[in-house]
């Protein structure tokens, strides 16, 4: 049947543009927003959450001023921690003795040696002098302690070569110079010798000792160790060994205090010192 002429077919659409045009007419307008709509919801949400978080601190600010009138909030103090010359004078300082030798050594080698080199590290009473227990000096503690240094010193004249009769074991040079200065009425007329670093060099101290002993030594540690190890002394002539156990420097510190120099003491004791206690009689260790 033919088309109708009359009929205003160019005003007509295909049937699919009008289904697409309908389509979009149809879209709301909060259709079409909706993703927009949607971040400003979540957006909403945020925003409580962080007006509580600034609601909380400026609590916390309102409280801290009310509590402290001025406006400034109050710090803590800090503990101080003591030191060690604060905790040295608050102990009582007492003289040491043979027992806090023994203690000492114990709790420096506990788990470290096995059971029988700890044993071997125990010395009887007999191994020992009187301690200075009534603070004497040197010269009076030791006449107490060794009435006949005078007869001794004129049996061994001369002295044996590399042999110290008596070894007086401090912390410094400079306490080692004091003392033998200290023992002078002591020692009277004997053969002496300073066994440290800054007196010679320990080439030169063996070579003296390999020449003459000495009755009466004082050094350090670490010295008298390193010379015991290189024959510069031979330990197995020497009588008597005192220790410069309570003397304290300026900061309190006994010899045993100080962390190098007792490392050094503990290590002459006993690498040296007590195996020959024990296999000498007359070998006898005293704290001064």
């Amino acid at each position: 049947m033919a088309d109708d002429l009359g009929d205003d077919w160019w005003s007509e659409e295909p049937a699919g543009e009008e289904k697409a045009e309908a389509q979009v007419e149809s879209l709301t307008e909060n259709e079409v927003h909706s993703p927009l709509k949607a971040q400003g919801h979540r957006d909403r949400k945020k925003r409580p959450h962080q007006e509580t978080k600034k609601q909380i601190s400026q609590a916390k600010k309102d409280e801290s001023h009310n509590a402290h009138p001025d406006g400034e909030p109050k710090k803590k103090k800090r503990r101080k921690k003591k030191k060690m010359s604060e905790h040295l004078a608050d102990a009582a300082l007492k003289p040491g003795t043979s027992e806090d030798l023994m203690a000492l050594l114990h709790k420096q080698y506990q788990g470290k040696l096995s059971a029988i080199e700890m044993q071997e590290l125990q010395l009887s009473d007999k191994s020992f002098l009187p301690s200075n227990s009534t603070s004497a000096p040197l010269s009076s503690y030791l006449k107490s302690c060794i009435p006949k240094w005078n007869n001794l010193v004129k049996k061994t004249k001369p002295v044996k070569p590399n042999a110290c009769l008596l070894l007086l074991v401090t912390a410094s040079a400079k306490r080692a110079v004091d003392l033998n200065r200290q023992g002078s009425e002591f020692k009277g007329q004997c053969v002496s010798a300073k066994l440290f670093a800054k007196h010679l060099k320990i080439q030169e101290q063996i070579k003296l000792l390999n020449k003459n002993g000495a009755h009466f030594a004082v050094g350090t540690p670490n010295r008298i160790s390193a010379l015991i190890q290189t024959d510069g002394v031979k330990v197995e002539e020497t009588f008597y060994v005192i220790l410069d156990w309570n003397w304290r420097d300026v900061k309190l510190r006994r010899m045993v205090d100080m962390p190098e120099v007792r490392q050094d003491l503990l290590e002459l004791l006993r690498k040296h010192i007590i195996p020959a206690t024990r296999n000498s009689e007359k070998l006898r260790i005293g704290l001064f």
